[in-house]
Order: C-alpha cells, then sequence, then structure tokens
C-alpha cells in the first residue's frame, strides 16, 4: 500500500499553494461548468440511443447518475458557502435548484455551455448572481477557454475523489464503531473501487497520451490510481469527531489531493501536472494499491504495475484481458545453467513452489477468483557455490486485477543467470 510521508507541512505544500490561486467565484464556477458538461454529455448520449425518450424517463435515468446524486448537490452547496451535510441529505433549496438545472440541460443541451454569456445567465438563473458578477475579465477568459475542451479527465477525476469521500462517510455512518478493517474490506468491495476508480481513470488514457506519450500516460494512469490508493487508506486511517460519524481534520492527503484535482480541473490543466506533484510524495510501490478494481486489457508492464529487482527475471513480459476463462498461466523458460525453484506468493501467502531445469522450460496454472485483488510475487533460489540453494538474484511482482467477467492473465517469465 503505498504510504503518505507527512512530517513537515512542505510535503504537500505546492497543492496548497495551488488551491490559494483560485477565488471561491472561479471554483464555484468552474465546478458548475464540468457538472452541467458531464450532465449535458449523458442526456446527449441517452437521446442518440433513444431519440423518442420521454423528458420524464430521462429526468429518471438522470437522477440515478452520479453526476445528479453527489456531483450537483456537492457543487451547490459549495457555491452557496455552506458545508456539505451528512449523506448530502437535501434541503428544498437545493433540491429545487438541481431539479431546475436538470430542466436546463434538458431543454437548451450544449447552448448552456456554448458561450460565456449563455453560462453567465444560467450561472445567474441558478441563483448564483455573486458569483456571476464577482469573475474578473482575466477569469471569464479562462473559463471560455475551458468550455471548448473536450476531455472531462480532470473533472471527472475530481467527481471520482468527491465520491470516494462520500462513500467512506456513508459507511462510517451506516455502522456506528465499525473497524478500519471492517470499513477497508467494505470498500474494496464496493462499487466504487471494482469498477469507477479503474473507469475513471482509463477514460483519460486518450488524454494523457495527447498530452505527451503512451508510456508517460500509462505511468500517469498508474499513479493517478495510487493517489486514489491513498485518498482511501487516509481516509480511513483519519479519525471521527465527537459524534463518531463525520471526518475530521485529519484527512490530510485527501484534502490537499482534492485542492490539486480542484486546481486543475478548474484551469483545465494537464493531469499529468498533479502526477508530477504527487509522485514526489507518494511512497513508490512496486504495482497498484489494494483498491484496484477491474484493469483493461493491456500488454504493457504499466498495466498491470509488472515490475523486475536485480537479473533474475528480466525480460519478462504479462497479457491482461479482462474477458476471458479465468485463467492464470505462468510460463517459465530458463537460459540459466543450472536448475532453481521459483517461489510464488500471493499477498503474503507462499502459495506454490515450480522446478525449472536448467535451459528448459515449466508451467503453473491456477485462476482469477483466487488471485485477483492481491499482489503476485515470485522469488527464485539458485544453488550456490556448494550446491546450497539460496535466495537472491531478483524477484518480479505484478498486481493482478479482479474480473466480473473472467479475465484472463498469461506471464512469460523469463529466468536468466544471475
Amino acid at each position: 500500500m503505498a504510504a503518505i510521508g507527512t512530517a513537515t507541512f512542505g510535503v504537500f505544500g505546492p497543492l496548497m499553494k495551488m488551491g490559494k490561486k483560485l477565488t471561491w467565484a472561479v471554483q464555484c464556477t468552474n465546478q458548475l461548468l464540468l457538472v452541467m458538461r458531464g450532465i449535458i454529455r449523458y442526456v446527449r448520449s441517452v437521446k442518440t440511443q433513444d431519440p423518442q425518450l420521454s423528458h420524464e424517463k430521462l429526468l429518471l435515468m438522470l437522477y440515478q447518475t452520479n453526476n445528479v446524486v453527489t456531483d450537483l448537490p456537492m457543487v451547490i452547496y459549495a457555491c452557496m458557502g455552506k458545508n456539505i451535510p451528512s449523506s448530502l441529505q437535501l434541503s428544498q433549496v437545493v433540491l429545487a435548484t438541481s431539479q431546475w438545472m436538470l430542466l436546463q440541460a434538458l431543454t437548451y443541451e450544449d447552448d448552456i455551455i456554448s458561450s460565456w454569456k449563455q453560462f453567465r445567465t444560467f450561472v445567474k438563473g441558478a441563483n448564483f448572481t455573486e458569483v456571476a458578477e464577482e469573475i474578473t475579465e482575466g477569469e471569464i477568459e479562462s473559463l471560455e477557454t475551458a468550455m471548448q475542451q473536450n476531455s472531462s479527465c480532470a473533472g471527472d477525476l475530481k467527481s471520482l475523489t468527491d465520491r470516494v469521500w462520500m462513500t467512506i462517510r456513508e459507511y462510517r455512518e451506516a455502522t456506528v464503531g465499525i473497524t478500519k478493517d471492517e470499513l477497508r474490506l467494505k470498500i474494496s468491495e464496493s462499487d466504487l473501487v471494482l469498477y469507477d476508480v479503474a473507469l475513471v481513470t482509463n477514460n483519460c488514457i486518450q488524454h494523457l497520451i495527447s498530452e505527451s506519450n503512451k508510456e508517460t500516460a500509462y505511468k500517469t494512469r498508474e499513479m493517478l490510481r495510487k493517489t486514489f490508493g491513498v485518498i482511501i487508506n487516509d481516509l480511513i486511517e483519519s479519525g471521527h469527531s465527537d459524534n463518531g460519524t463525520s471526518l475530521d481534520e485529519k484527512a490530510h492527503a485527501y484534502k490537499w489531493i482534492d485542492t490539486g484535482l480542484s486546481t486543475i480541473s478548474a484551469s483545465m490543466t494537464d493531469p499529468t501536472d498533479i502526477a508530477t506533484l504527487l509522485s514526489e510524495y507518494i511512497q513508490r510501490v512496486c504495482g497498484p494499491t489494494q483498491f484496484m478494481g477491474e484493469i483493461d486489457d493491456g500488454t504493457e508492464d504499466a498495466t498491470l504495475g509488472l515490475n523486475t529487482l536485480q537479473r533474475a527475471f528480466k525480460g519478462s513480459a504479462s497479457s491482461w484481458s479482462r474477458v476471458g476463462d479465468g485463467a492464470v498461466i505462468i510460463r517459465f523458460t530458463s537460459t540459466d545453467t543450472k536448475g532453481v525453484y521459483v517461489n510464488i506468493m500471493s499477498g503474503s501467502d507462499k502459495i506454490a513452489r515450480v522446478s525449472v531445469a536448467a535451459g528448459g522450460t515449466a508451467q503453473w496454472k491456477s485462476n482469477v477468483a483466487t488471485l485477483g485483488g492481491k499482489t503476485l510475487y515470485l522469488n527464485r533460489r539458485r544453488p550456490g557455490l556448494l550446491g546450497i540453494s539460496g535466495k537472491g538474484g531478483g524477484s518480479l511482482v505484478l498486481w493482478v486485477p479482479r474480473a466480473s467477467q473472467g479475465g484472463h492473465l498469461e506471464l512469460d517469465v523469463k529466468v536468466n543467470v544471475s
């Protein structure tokens, strides 16, 4: 599990400085823009699939989306300058504002965010006149640039961060006195971890590639996923307020990372910027965190965080398919001059030992149901000068994802002389 080093305030100082550059009006306006863009895109997508769908049925569908259940109420409370209440219990004002905004989205769709003039009218119509009046000319120019952006990556990351916080908060409130281990197990089995983190970070890939290159994009995706693992663990480890329900000020990682994501989404800059900042402070782990859900197909090392240390398994490769027969197949090919044993560990448990002859091959099989949601670790035992088997020379580690549609993992392990 990735860990946060918080010995000094300087750890997340850059994120705090970024957040302080944004005024309340800019943050409110940007978050409104991001949420409405998400809602409008959803409406457009549904209408494309079913042009005859009535507004009543579309509204019912909207009320089941994260954009409306979580994102919209949170941004309304933020724009009102109020604290977000437990479980997002909606006041009549917030409910009425939400309904008005949704009706506007159904009626005008993209016109709402087509220009600052149109969006300013929308903001005022939502009774946020003070927000619309406080925006400066320079900030308006930035907002107009943001309106032309096609990518919603940073906004989606911010939305996911909010949902992580709300989910853990709801679990604490539903079961007063829940232990950290119980909470960790519950969140690890939630749709948020199993599907949402992987889905949102996967959807950022094309944007990340366009801003850099494929290799950097996958590294950034892995860093973003580790970031959510850090947030989740930080919120679990944080204490409670006196009533045992709400998270208190000790949730440092969530607050600082959330500030940074808010800034990135508001400025519409490259999400790799926040990954660069975070990479200095999140201690490196070999592979994704324990809070990783489903992962898309891939053969790159970054797909499952495959890492080899030293020479024993250098040159090994993996292939992962999210849809499959559920098999995990490890093929060993030796170029060593001596026979070796390879220990296989899942999580912290040793589950097998495979003998690989000098210059020979071997195969080991298991399944995703058994290994999914844990790290898979290999180390080698090779005879020394006196013929006594000893460890050393290297190791290999990767993450085996969960897969609701079976999954299929193949690992070609090179056993080298070292």
